[in-house]
């Protein structure tokens, strides 16, 4: 199941969140984008910690794959209750729920 999110601000799109979910393992990987021009306001963190609530809320766990050194996307892991691990997919680190 591919689930999309716009995120906006006053009403004007400024990125999006979403998730590709498999209902019948309990997992889905997520995935965040925010327009350079509205990036470091908080946004990505939002709207990743409310999917990743909305999912787990459902029984889904949340995965994301996150280019190593790339500190704003860990933050916004961090934040939104995952963690890395070892697992790399395709050069990007792994993370989970913690």
């Amino acid at each position: 199941v591919w689930l999309n999110w716009i995120v906006r601000v006053a009403g004007e799109p400024v990125g999006y969140v979403q998730a590709t979910a498999d209902p019948a393992a309990g997992t889905a990987w997520v995935a965040w984008v925010i327009g350079t021009p509205w990036q470091g306001h908080g946004y990505a963190t939002e709207a990743a910690a409310a999917v990743v609530a909305w999912l787990r809320a459902r029984g889904l766990a949340a995965t994301a794959a996150i280019a190593p050194g790339h500190r704003a996307s860990e933050r916004v892991a961090a934040a939104a209750g995952l963690t890395a691990t070892e697992e790399l997919l395709d050069g990007e680190r792994v993370w989970r729920l913690a």
